[in-house]
This record gives C-alpha cells, structure tokens and sequence, in this order.
C-alpha cells in the first residue's frame, strides 16, 4: 500500500516501452526514403519517357517539313536543332536523376536489409523462436546447422524432457550481460523453467552464456555450462566462427544430458616457442673455442714447416 514502492515498480515499465517504441520507430522511418525515391524514380522514368516520345514526334514532322521545303528555306533548320538539343540535355537530366533515384533507393533498401538494424528488443518481443528452437536474430548461423540443431534439440525435449532454445543477437541495449538476457528469455518463452535452458551468443564482443532452471542445470552440471558457454561457443566466435561455436555448443549439451561422454571443449595447439638466438655466455664460450682451434692452426702451420726444413739441413 505504500504510494512510493509502488511508484518504484511501476516506474521502470513505461521508460522499458518507450525505449522499444522508439527503435521501433527508427525501424519504421528507415522504410521511408526508400519508398520515397522510389515513387520519385517512377515519375521522372514515366516523364523522360513522355518527353522522348514528344521529341520524336517533333523531328519527324521536321524532317517530313524539310524534305518538303526549297533551298531558300534552310534557315529554318538552326530552330530545329535547337529544340532536339534542348531535348537530348532535358531527356538527360531526366535520366541522371533517375539513376541517382535509384542508386539511393536501391541503398534503402540494402540498409533495411543490413543485419546492423537488428536489436534485442526484436528478440525480447518475440513471443518465441523464429526457427524451431532457435532465434538467430545476429543473424551468425548456417541454415543447414540449424536444421541439424533443431533435430537434436527437438529429440532431447521429446526424448529426454529437456528444452533447450538458442538465441543469438548482434548486441545487447538493454540486458546487462548475456546471462541476463537468457534468465529473461527463459522466463517468457517456458512454461516449466526447471527443466528448460537458453543458450545466448552476443554477436559484438563474443559473449556468451548458458541459462537453464534447477532441473535443467543439474543435468547439465554448472562446471560443464561455463566450459560450453565460454571455452566452446564464445572461444569460437572470437575465431570467427560463431556458427561452429553454438553447433559444438549445442552437440556437448545434448551428449551430456543423453548420459554420453562430453566432447569436451576445442583442444588448443600449444606451440614451443624455441630461442633461435645465442646467450652471452654462449658466444664467450664459442669464441674462445674459436681461437683456440685458430691457435692450433697458426702453430701447426709454422711447426710443420720448420720441422721439414731442419730435416733437409741434417740430410745435407
């Protein structure tokens, strides 16, 4: 009954609506100059098409005029190339505005198909997956992957009771983290939470996380649920390979619940990084054996030959 309290709890849904009307609002204003130039590209086609049927029309009866004519009257014909001049420049104003029409329009059209435009409020109002048991709002995934999931996913509900949804979005604006967004997701899209889980992927900065209630996440085991979430779907994303990601996400879900052995996460090659440089003391110990070989070289060098030499004197 406390006026204050309840003002507090009330308060946050009118700025939650407002904040979802205006993106989609922006969505809705995007249509706009895409429609726009396109009614003007119609109009000025419709209209250079008019005017060139006209200009055609005219130097006919031109031609048909000067055939006709004696010679004492070609000073008409300056008037006439006048007039197809000034209808060539208008026919080809006419065309380069057409062509920017369309440029522009065909741009609008590219920007409303641009996956840039998606948002979490797309996947907060959905009233459930697009796909099955997946919602690929970024959009990251592969259509044969998803047909593949949702066989799996489809078995281990009808199978085992277990259900699990993937959600994928290209950024978050209003959850704090991915895990928040699964608790919310989770919460709309299950009758019985204790034994269903989402699975979120943020496309923008690789986040990803593993959500499920008590039943769910029992079966799953939380130590396996970060290795998924972080050493399998978000390590793949940050490759570059967000759709390998959520599929061996999803596979190592789907074993360990089925009671079959966890493929575990991605093994990571470790390379030995070998020192292909010498120490200081390695260089010191090797230029001292290098002189004492040049050593060895210079005395025999100057020995041997004197040793033959005294030879030769005794001989004599």
């Amino acid at each position: 009954d406390n006026p204050a309290a309840m003002a507090a709890v009330v308060q946050p849904y009118p700025t939650l609506r407002k904040t979802r009307n205006n993106a989609s609002l922006m969505k809705a204003l995007a249509w706009a100059p895409a429609c726009i130039l396109g009614v003007i590209f119609v109009v000025l086609l419709s209209t250079r098409q008019h005017a060139e049927s006209h200009l055609g029309a005219g130097v006919a009866g031109m031609a048909r005029g000067s055939a006709c004519a004696t010679m004492p009257r070609m000073a008409g014909q300056p008037r006439m190339v006048n007039m197809r001049t000034s209808a060539r420049k208008h026919g080809r104003w006419l065309e380069n505005m057409g062509k920017g029409a369309a440029a522009l329009g065909l741009a609008g059209s590219m920007a409303l198909g641009n996956p840039s435009l998606a948002t979490e409020f797309d996947v907060l109002d959905a009233a459930g997956p697009t796909n099955g048991y997946i919602m690929d709002d970024a959009p990251v995934l592969q259509k044969g992957s998803e047909k593949k999931m949702n066989e799996e996913l489809g078995y281990l509900d009808v199978g085992k009771g277990y259900k699990l949804n993937v959600v994928t979005v290209r950024k978050l604006e209003e959850s704090s983290d991915a895990e928040a967004l699964g608790e919310k997701m989770l919460e709309k899209w299950n009758k019985d939470k204790s034994t269903s889980g989402v699975l979120v992927l943020v496309a923008k900065g690789y986040e990803a996380a593993l959500v499920g209630g008590d039943k769910f996440m029992a079966a799953v085991g939380d130590e396996a649920a970060g290795s998924i979430s972080q050493d399998t779907v978000s390590y793949f994303a940050s490759q570059g390979r967000p759709n390998q990601g959520v599929s061996e996400g999803v596979k190592r879900i789907t074993a360990i619940i089925n009671g079959e052995a966890d493929p575990g996460p991605p093994q990571l090659k470790e390379y030995k990084r070998e020192r292909t440089y010498k120490t200081k003391e390695e260089v010191e110990a090797s230029k001292g054996a290098s002189i004492q070989v040049v050593g060895a070289l210079l005395l025999i060098a100057f020995v041997v030959p004197m040793l033959q030499y005294a030879g030769y004197v005794q001989r004599d």
